[in-house]
């Protein structure tokens, strides 16, 4: 039952984070300081495209946790990566999209506080991130018992492999 939960976690707040940038894309571009739109200034640009660049990864980890899940396959890691990779995202686009607008983001004008209001809670509810973090890395650990056996050893391509140094407990 958590998986769904999770990916309904992770697949609205993706949503949120468009709709925050949008708003502070707007913004930045009728606000003027020193008789130009802030969206010219650098920092502001800057912040502009480290957003997109995070929501469009955000958002291919929701979609691939999401077609993985439809496909009958064992979604449980992608699907913790995705709410945890979604919800810090959209908590660092929100965060930028307020400092891009200044003061004006923090009060009820706009909706940037309600967005950071509900991202903060998405990233506690149905699994805390630290959750995810233990269930990714359990999930993996598991994968990588199941396949050891189709894999390639590649301990062994190590240019001066000595086996006196190797820890094996």
């Amino acid at each position: 039952m958590m998986v769904p939960e999770r990916l309904c976690s992770a697949g609205p707040i993706t949503g949120g984070m468009k709709a925050c940038l949008d708003v502070a894309m707007h913004y930045a571009n009728r606000r003027k300081a020193f008789g130009r739109p802030i969206r010219k200034f650098q920092a502001v640009s800057f912040m502009v495209a480290d957003s997109i660049t995070t929501l469009d990864a955000a958002r291919a980890l929701v979609y691939a946790a999401a077609r993985l899940a439809d496909s009958g396959g064992d979604p449980r890691r992608l699907v913790s990566e995705a709410k945890k990779v979604g919800t810090e995202a959209a908590w660092k686009v929100i965060n930028n999209a307020m400092q891009i607008m200044g003061g004006i983001g923090y009060t009820s004008v706009y909706p940037i506080e309600r967005f950071l209001r509900d991202c903060r809670l998405a990233m506690i509810w149905t699994g805390t991130n630290e959750v995810m973090n233990l269930l990714i890395q359990h999930e993996y650990y598991k994968e990588l018992r199941e396949r050891s056996i189709e894999l390639r050893d590649v301990e062994e391509d190590a240019i001066t492999p000595d086996d006196a140094e190797k820890v094996y407990g």
